[in-house]
């Protein structure tokens, strides 16, 4: 009996860490459920799983291949299984996993740990159960570098450089992992983990010698190596003439609408312009409504070029200090006002708990570490408010980082075991435990309420499913403004047999993928298909026909819709099903 208790308490710190992951996982699975937070996100899914194309695809376009392909691969040997969701579980609750149990080594005591276990609860809840809920995999990438950070910041130290590495090879994999998960947000982060070694680095006493230089040159050398293959191994696999085109014309996309829409040059005031490149009024339409995939001509270098012309007007629009200066207003004032509440708060509180305790333990190197962290986080800040880019799964991950960066600062600063430190600890934990309570209701309301939404409005996509399903022999092409507010549950719907619609544009749209489900289909193009093709059919919540009418008619055919059916959902009608035809 002795053994087994003796064995319990070498685990105990696994034991609690384990726990507390299955009770928020399993908890969040009772009272809430798993929603994609996007419908990007569903598209990657469906891309993974084959019910894009038919076969489960190693390039979804968004991840790098190695991840990405590993994940398809799993569906291959079992399609009925929602590998992609358990996937992103695993990464979040995993990475919950680690975080507690690096934390309670700084615990003695088991009800310090009980203390130390509730709180990060608490935290969690109150800062982070929107993003468990509706998980997106950016936000995923995050919380990996964050958690890599963490462990490198508090491992031990002693050792040889080997030991060293091998420390610290968990944080090597969780970087490599969120990068090939979310290539654009690890670099955003990259310069806190940098600042987060340096200020690791700089507890070494003496802090430069040719043992730690070759320790800590050696982790940033196996990220480094580690980014360089995966990247190596992603452009090898879009080598191929049909990819490189594409991924052209999905830069040029992306660019346009995440940065340079504000810009972008409207029909009525710049008809000389879309003259010069051959568009017409109808095509550009295409672009303000987001189904271009009609379009063949719209293509990599017709969007450089509207893009080209965008930047120019944003040079004269909007000059780089004018900018820069309205970016720095908005990022002073979101840093304490209500906008992030309560992320910017825990942090605010956090950079005083750092300061406070490393001036009473006359660390004095913290006043430069902690300037060094504040500058980087500023400096990412404004680069996101200058590019005009700020959704909240951006904010929120950069929050993310910053607190977990500070709470290992702290940690280690509290490290000391007298008595002293361990009120100090047991204080600390206390303002946060405290904080919690007075922001977690607010939280969980606001996560109950988008639910309820989320649930409401999802009745719709899953009525247009059920119908497009029923009628399998048919095949429809559905507006994206129908379907930009609609997502999936992590667990539901795992039939992943190829799905007989798609959307009229989207990051996916005139991809190899998108020819390949074409060619499934017997459809040459959407455009022809549209027109020429029996059972294809369109599909519109809203009515407005007018921009497919007037496309048509500049390519000197006159159309007309006929309604043939409608989708609803109860007794409301959601979605109307239309026939082209000439005249």
């Amino acid at each position: 009996m002795n053994k087994i208790v003796d064995r319990l308490k070498q685990k105990e710190n696994c034991i609690w860490a384990l726990g507390l992951a299955v009770v928020l996982c399993v908890g969040i699975g009772i009272f809430f459920d798993y929603y994609y937070a996007l419908n990007d996100d569903v598209l990657m899914k469906d891309i993974l799983a084959g019910i894009y194309t038919g076969i489960p695809e190693g390039r979804n376009i968004q991840m790098l291949f190695p991840i990405s392909w590993l994940l398809s691969l799993f569906y291959r040997v079992a399609r009925g299984v929602p590998w992609y969701g358990i996937f992103l579980c695993i990464c979040h609750f995993g990475s919950i996993y680690l975080l507690t149990d690096r934390l309670l080594i700084f615990f003695r005591k088991t009800w310090m740990k009980a203390i130390a276990v509730v709180t990060e609860a608490g935290l969690i809840i109150t800062l982070f159960l929107q993003e468990l809920v509706f998980t997106q995999y950016t936000v995923t990438c995050t919380l990996l570098a964050a958690t890599a950070a963490f462990l490198f910041y508090t491992t031990e130290t002693e050792g040889t450089v080997k030991e060293f590495f091998c420390k610290n090879m968990v944080s090597i994999v969780l970087v490599t992992l969120a990068f090939q998960i979310r290539t654009e947000m690890l670099l955003l982060v990259l310069p806190l983990i940098c600042v987060t070694g340096l200020c690791r680095w700089a507890c070494e006493k003496p802090f430069f010698t040719k043992e730690n230089a070759a320790k800590y040159l050696s982790v940033f050398g196996g990220i480094l190596l580690g980014l360089a293959l995966s990247q190596a191994i992603h452009m090898a696999a879009y080598a191929g003439a049909e990819w490189q085109e594409f991924n052209r014309y999905f830069d040029n996309r992306t660019d346009l609408y995440d940065f340079l829409w504000r810009w972008h040059p409207i029909y009525e005031e710049n008809r000389e312009f879309y003259d010069s490149i051959g568009m017409t009024e109808s095509s550009q339409k295409l672009i303000e409504n987001y189904n271009f995939g009609l379009d063949e001509e719209i293509d990599a270098d017709l969007l450089e070029r509207i893009n080209a012309n965008a930047r120019e007007r944003r040079k004269e629009q909007a000059p780089f200090a004018e900018t820069l200066k309205q970016a720095y207003i908005v990022y002073k004032y979101r840093t304490f006002h209500e906008t992030d509440f309560p992320w910017n708060l825990f942090v605010i509180v956090l950079y005083g708990m750092v300061l406070l305790t490393a001036l009473g333990n006359r660390h004095f190197r913290f006043l430069w570490e902690l300037f060094c962290m504040g500058f980087v986080r500023t400096g990412l800040w404004m680069f996101i408010l200058y590019r005009g880019r700020d959704p909240e799964r951006i904010t929120h991950s950069l929050y993310l980082m910053e607190f977990v960066i500070l709470s290992a600062f702290l940690l280690v600063e509290c490290k000391k075991e007298s008595r002293v430190f361990a009120f100090l600890k047991a204080g600390l934990m206390g303002v946060l435990a405290l904080l919690c309570l007075y922001n977690i209701k607010g939280s969980v309301e606001k996560v109950q309420e988008n639910y309820a939404v989320r649930e409401e409005t999802d009745k719709e996509w899953k009525a247009l499913q059920a119908y497009i399903k029923d009628n399998w022999e048919s095949f429809y092409f559905v507006d994206v403004y129908s379907t930009v507010k609609y997502s999936e549950k992590l667990f539901e719907n795992l039939d992943n047999s190829i799905a007989n619609y798609d959307i009229m544009g989207g990051w996916a749209s005139k991809s190899p993928l998108t020819t390949q489900k074409f060619q499934f289909f017997g459809i040459t193009d959407m455009e022809h298909a549209v027109l020429e093709q029996e059972n294809v059919y369109v599909v519109d919540r809203y009515g407005d026909w007018n921009w497919l009418v007037n496309y048509y008619r500049d390519k000197g055919i006159d159309i007309s819709l006929q309604k043939i059916d409608s989708i609803r959902n109860g007794d409301k009608e959601v979605f109307g099903v239309y026939t082209v035809q000439k005249n």
